[in-house]
């Protein structure tokens, strides 16, 4: 187990730096036991509906924060992945590391990799 001391007044920055250092760069290797790959994988290799069209819905929830909630398969799936969330009506993305992981960057690279 690691620990951190963390000065007082700067708890808000460290913890950032922390999460970034030790969550969100690299984040493939360092996913162990494997969650985040779980969602990428259940979203790249949906059979169901689709990785193009699932990148598609979700890129739209990344570009207006959220979305009304609809009961689409689209919006199913991505609830089901763990990446969204229904929070009163309309689905966001569900925490901040995720949004920071799957981003709109990430979301481009994928869609470019199935136009290919």
């Amino acid at each position: 187990m690691i620990t951190y001391t963390i000065p007082a007044g700067s708890e808000a920055q460290d913890i950032n730096k922390l999460v970034r250092s030790q969550i969100i760069e690299n984040w493939e290797e360092k996913d162990h036991p494997e969650h985040l790959r779980t969602i990428r994988d259940r979203i790249l290799k949906s059979n169901k509906i689709g990785a193009e069209s699932l990148l598609r819905y979700y890129q739209q929830i990344l570009r207006k924060g959220e979305m009304l909630a609809d009961d689409s398969p689209e919006q199913e799936e991505l609830c089901l992945s763990g990446l969204v969330v229904n929070r009163n009506g309309k689905l966001t993305v569900q925490n901040l590391i995720y949004q920071s992981i799957f981003n709109q960057d990430w979301v481009k690279e994928e869609l470019a990799k199935i136009a290919s």
